[in-house]
């Protein structure tokens, strides 16, 4: 009976030190805590605040005016062209960073020598700052001095040394592709980690049974890159939405709004016609988008990993 009454104050007494310890660590980490979180919270809560209001400069007077910077976005006549532009921009550069990331990393997981180092010069585009990597693509692409017109030259190919900046017709591409020449490596350093981690027996099962390349790859590697082709799908998506840098370096939108995006407009309506209410009205909706995002991904997660619970 004593023995047990010790046994009892004994556990009675280590929950109180573990329950005192916990406390501390709270006490500790709440300054940290507190601090990130407004960090975090209060641009969004500023955001929200000046969507809904006429900000006047420069003392950032407010005035509360509901949905109006809201109605004034949805009936201006460029907001179509501009979502267009928009959803251009996000699928050329999501589509060629995938494919292109999806491409090296088969590449570079086939056990050849010399991908070692292919591997390191091919990751140096993503290492680079993007302003360099901008500023790169516009000597590469300029129209007179340009490497790529004067090649083009060179080879007798007169025609097809474009203005690839100025003209409007191709300067979306151009900078689609100085844009995923950056960011693909990403995508192949994901999927790249993943097939290391598969295991070989499985190929060499289907190779035994008679099956060729393609179909390993349709029926055996493909299904199980589809989570990590997932995760990289939602980031790049995430990543073209919020994309400025690059765009505002080698055209600033242009020629003739050719390549003036959702986060471009954000910033020209902020900072360029100091309409402060409209541009948090626009980083509102985009932001309303990204957490639509994140969303579908949630969904698409959770359907795969209950799916390879299933198959396990």
């Amino acid at each position: 009976m004593v023995a047990t009454h010790r046994t009892a104050a004994r556990r009675s007494q280590s929950i109180s030190l573990k329950a005192q310890r916990r406390r501390r660590a709270y006490l500790l980490v709440a300054p940290a805590v507190v601090l990130i979180a407004l960090m975090m919270i209060y641009p969004i809560v500023q955001t929200i605040y000046f969507s809904f209001s006429k900000v006047q400069l420069p003392a950032l007077r407010t005035t509360f005016v509901g949905f109006d910077n809201f109605v004034r976005i949805l009936n201006n006549p460029e907001t179509g062209p501009l979502v267009r532009r928009t959803l251009v921009w996000i699928a050329g550069s999501v589509a060629l960073k995938m494919t292109l990331g999806l491409v090296a990393a088969l590449v570079f997981n086939a056990k050849v020598r010399g991908t070692v180092w292919m591997r390191v010069l091919v990751i140096l585009p993503w290492a680079i700052p993007s302003v360099v990597g901008a500023n790169l693509w516009r000597w590469i692409v300029q129209t007179d001095a340009g490497v790529l017109n004067q090649t083009l030259r060179s080879w007798g190919l007169e025609s097809w040394a474009l203005n690839w900046l100025g003209d409007p017709s191709t300067a979306m591409f151009t900078v689609i592709v100085a844009y995923s020449w950056g960011g693909f490596a990403f995508v192949m350093l994901l999927i790249l980690a993943r097939l290391q981690g598969l295991p070989e027996d499985i190929n060499e099962a289907a190779r035994v049974d008679g099956a060729n390349w393609w179909q390993i790859f349709r029926y055996i590697t493909l299904p199980s890159l589809s989570g990590v082709l997932a995760v990289a799908l939602i980031l790049e998506i995430v990543s073209g939405m919020n994309s400025f840098d690059t765009l505002m370096i080698m055209t600033g939108g242009g020629p003739a709004n050719a390549t003036r995006i959702w986060g471009i407009d954000i910033y020209k309506t902020g900072f360029t016609e100091f309409n402060l209410g409209g541009a948090a009205a626009q980083s509102v909706l985009m932001f309303a988008a990204v957490i639509v995002v994140f969303s579908v991904y949630g969904g698409v997660n959770s359907r795969i990993a209950r799916r390879q619970g299933e198959a396990a």
